[in-house]
């Protein structure tokens, strides 16, 4: 058997935890313009390959006729959405903090974030934050909940949007508000058996509103070369190493086999006319991604290029239709 759904709705599905969820249109556009996308990053011939799990990716493949023993159950789906929900990428987070706490010191490494459940919560983390902070929804996608705040008070705007979330969610992540990005990028990892292994880089660009943007198609030695202009290849390593350590006890549902992402940021943190090593920092775990990934598409898709060759993925929008785009160019 060959199961292959493009299913990119699946963190909005997952917010609504409801199997008969209907998608906004043009999320089902999206997924029907790119049906045939899996086939982009096929791992074995025979498997059930959605882009992530929800009560209404297992309805979808009920009606396809997928047998009920190749599916998660109601309880492993509920601990799959409770995993994939930003709280989890809170609780590591602080984490790492703790257990590595000297690069946190010294700036190398940044990130904080609060988990609140009520708006009072929310508005004391913003105040915690210098009256600045990126309001999420714990399941959202592609730029979908997210919140900027710039300053204080609060609007009613703001109040809305933290009080719907907080009811048909039940929770909002607060953390610093980044105005000085420099670069997207993320480690990719393969989960299976509840173990965690590196598979990766990914870098990748999104536009001002969080929205994916592309993807470069080249060897981990060129993206460690273009992040070395930032931090050195040993700190990469050794978040890496961190970050793999702290997966592995982060109880990884047992059932789940498939990818795992992790999205990083590098800011400019000092004002320099001459960038150096010591004018950036590096957040290691803005994001988890419990599910496929762009990312590793485009570590897929390496194997189409040949040595010295690089290349840009990305899903083009013309014509009021979405096409899956590789780009390849020599160095």
């Amino acid at each position: 058997m060959r199961v292959l759904l493009f299913n990119p709705e699946n963190d909005l599905a997952l917010a609504s935890d409801d199997p008969n969820y209907t998608p906004p249109a043009s999320a089902r556009l999206f997924a029907s313009d790119l049906a045939d996308f899996p086939e982009w990053w096929h791992i074995e011939k025979d498997i059930i390959l959605p882009w992530g799990w929800s009560p209404l990716a297992v309805r979808q493949l009920q009606q396809r006729g997928v047998p009920e023993a190749l599916l998660p159950t109601s309880a492993q789906i509920a601990d799959y959405r409770t995993k994939a929900s930003r709280q989890t990428a809170v609780r590591l987070l602080d984490r790492l903090r703790k257990a590595w706490p000297e690069p946190f010191r010294s700036h190398l490494l940044i990130g904080e974030s609060i988990w609140c459940e009520t708006d009072v919560d929310v508005l004391r983390a913003i105040e915690l934050f210098g009256s600045t902070a990126m309001l999420k929804a714990p399941w959202s996608g592609s730029g979908r909940g997210l919140h900027p705040v710039r300053s204080l008070p609060l609007n009613e705007k703001d109040y809305t949007w933290i009080r719907r979330t907080l009811r048909l969610q039940g929770g909002v992540e607060v953390e610093p508000l980044y105005t000085n990005k420099v670069c997207d990028f993320a480690m990719e990892f393969w989960a299976e058996n509840g173990q965690v292994h590196y598979e990766g880089l990914s870098l990748f660009e999104t536009t001002e509103g969080g929205v994916y943007a592309g993807n470069l198609v080249a060897s981990e030695t060129e993206k460690k070369s273009r992040l070395s202009h930032y931090f050195s290849p040993t700190l990469l390593d050794e978040v890496k190493s961190h970050l793999t350590l702290l997966l592995n006890e982060a109880e990884i549902p047992n059932w789940y086999r498939g990818p795992l992402g992790v999205d990083m940021l590098v800011v400019n943190s000092i004002s320099s006319k001459k960038p150096s090593h010591n004018s950036y920092s590096l957040h290691p775990l803005l994001e988890i991604n419990l599910r496929m990934t762009m990312g590793w598409v485009a570590l897929q898709l390496q194997r189409e290029l040949d040595e010295g060759e690089t290349g840009i993925f990305k899903i083009d929008h013309s014509d009021g239709h979405y096409r899956a785009v590789l780009l390849k160019k020599e160095r």
